[in-house]
């Protein structure tokens, strides 16, 4: 009997044994599955380092400073030497926007107020002491004077001004 394991292969066995040699020896979901249980890992890891006594003591600190900054932020202001600060407020329910321009910044800028609430918009400026005019802006073009002025002057085109007076105690407008 002849020995068959010296014998020569045909040219179909050989491309027969290369066509099972070629094929994968995974799955198709392979990688899926890995890349799956790499994502869990972290997770996992990610979970557990947040655990350590040192990073719940990191996260309470962040969380303290955070909640002081924006106590502060909020806060009372200290006004620059030789300043005092005064409070625009105008009530104005339908407003989308509310500014104030006035003599203190050369009429350029407006500075806009903050909505607080029912129609009643508000800003506190500081303002060395002296007499100011200004006028509201509102909705970014509808110029008017501040119903509770102290007083008023002419603005020079047919309209008016309102008048503030700054004292070193500080006014409201």
């Amino acid at each position: 009997m002849a020995d068959e394991t010296h014998r020569p292969l045909s040219e179909g066995e050989i491309d027969a044994a290369l066509r099972r040699w070629r094929q994968p020896l995974v799955a198709d979901d392979f990688v899926d599955r890995v890349m799956v249980r790499i994502e869990t890992a972290d997770r996992r890891r990610l979970r557990r380092a947040m655990m350590r006594p040192w990073a719940i003591a990191a996260g309470v600190a962040i969380a303290v400073l955070a909640a002081t900054l924006l106590l502060h932020a909020g806060g009372a202001r200290v006004a620059p030497p030789g300043t005092r600060f005064v409070r625009f407020s105008l009530r104005m329910p339908h407003a989308e926007q509310v500014a104030v321009a006035g003599s203190f910044n050369g009429w350029g800028r407006r500075i806009a107020l903050h909505a607080r609430g029912h129609g009643l918009w508000t800003v506190r400026i500081p303002l060395r002491a002296g007499q100011y005019s200004y006028v509201f802006v509102v909705n970014g073009h509808q110029v008017m004077p501040d119903p509770h002025a102290e007083g008023y002057r002419p603005d020079g085109f047919g309209g008016r001004n309102s008048v503030i007076i700054v004292g070193s105690r500080g006014m409201t407008a």
